[in-house]
């Protein structure tokens, strides 16, 4: 799988991109704030549909549009067929970025979307754009995968697990708007403004949702454990042994079945239903449970060196990669943004070497100063300048 041609219209700082590009590595290079990373954002919003800058999607669309819509373009070769994405973002109400002063709302018909989406001509939404081009980023905040907070570790799961398996996507969107659902009855319930009775209900589709994404995550990490170990005991020399555990956020047998798991899940919730209403949260479920790093049987959130973490974040985004690939049968578009420059010589080379096997990666970077000569002369060079790019 590769992307074959990509183009950008009033996206972030890039007013017009038409890229023709190919299987192989693409190195972007030039100073900060240029747009190396409004590239990789760009394709990976093609994939997922949302964005790991931004906080939403209006942000990425140009404070100068003249109809304040983004849109994003790419032509997709898989293996077994070629794939047309589009990504239109409209931003009815744009800010300034001098006052910061909201400008009057743009007239919209009632019901427009604010995003629409099609894939080969025909409209489609966010659910069914998600694994049309896998994709796997590697940005320096993935860095601090181990020692960051549990929010980083669940993102890093569902973004994968959502373009393996479209099953789960649509499990973790359903289960999410369950848990909002739930605690806004928790609240009316502490306010005693219905009855705590009501809560069996959402409690019975809870319980569907949450133990199947829980199998699901489990699934996951059984297969990654082994595919990470080989890869920390080669950076680190043999040296060291990686291995990954799921904690759910309520006790759960270690033989993990679902039927029991449900009536386990069940009574917890039953338990502590006294204190859920006093807090208005859900405290029990996917959305509380963490991913634990041990290497040589040491907690490395805990005790990890910042090497040790740096090496079990990189060995599990790599092995992130192999999963996707041995999973779905296709070849991950592989987006690495400016992490080697936050790796040590060891890690980057070991990095590089990777890379090297990969059917496509875009590789984002200030300079060409750290990379070997036999990188830079295999890598397509772009010098990124003002939402510009030009080859080297």
């Amino acid at each position: 799988m590769y992307l074959s041609h990509l183009t950008l219209s009033e996206f972030r700082n890039y007013r017009q991109l038409n890229f023709t590009l190919g299987p192989g590595l693409f190195l972007f290079y030039g100073e900060n704030a240029q747009g190396k990373t409004n590239l990789l954002e760009a394709v990976s919003m093609l994939s997922t549909a949302t964005s790991f800058h931004a906080g939403s999607d209006r942000e990425v669309v140009n404070w100068d549009a003249p109809d304040h819509i983004a849109r994003l373009e790419a032509t997709v070769i898989r293996r077994t067929d070629d794939s047309h994405i589009e990504l239109v973002i409209f931003d009815p109400s744009p800010l300034s970025p001098t006052n910061m002063v909201q400008t009057p709302r743009m007239e919209m018909p009632v019901g427009t979307p604010r995003k629409r989406i099609k894939v080969n001509d025909l409209p489609r939404r966010a659910i069914d754009l998600i694994g049309q081009m896998k994709v796997v980023l590697f940005a320096p905040t993935d860095l601090h995968l181990v020692d960051g907070s549990p929010d980083e570790r669940r993102r890093f799961l569902d973004r994968a697990l959502c373009q393996i398996s479209p099953r789960y996507c649509q499990d973790i969107l359903k289960y999410r708007k369950i848990v909002q659902q739930r605690s806004a009855l928790l609240k009316r319930i502490r306010d005693v403004q219905e009855d705590p009775r009501l809560l069996d209900f959402l409690d019975d589709q809870l319980l569907t949702l949450a133990t199947s994404i829980i199998g699901e995550r489990y699934t996951m990490i059984d297969a990654l454990t082994p595919i990470a170990d080989e890869f920390q005991a080669a950076i680190s020399g043999k040296r060291e042994q990686l291995q990954l555990l799921y904690h759910p956020s309520f006790k759960v047998d270690e033989a993990w079945d679902v039927a029991v798991a449900k009536q386990q899940y069940l009574a917890q919730l039953h338990a502590i239903r006294k204190r859920e209403i006093a807090q208005g949260v859900c405290l029990l479920g996917p959305h509380r449970d963490d991913l634990e790093f041990i290497v040589n049987g040491v907690p490395m959130l805990t005790y990890g060196s910042r090497g040790q973490q740096r090496t079990a974040a990189l060995a599990t985004k790599l092995a992130e990669l192999a999963y996707m690939r041995d999973s779905t049968g296709d070849e991950p578009i592989l987006l690495l943004d400016d992490v080697f420059s936050e790796l040590d010589h060891l890690r980057r080379e070991y990095l590089l070497e990777q890379v090297r096997q990969q059917q496509q990666v875009f590789l984002t970077a200030t300079d060409l100063t750290g990379f070997p000569a036999e990188i830079v002369s295999q890598a397509r060079l772009y010098r990124v300048e003002n939402g510009r790019i030009t080859a080297r």
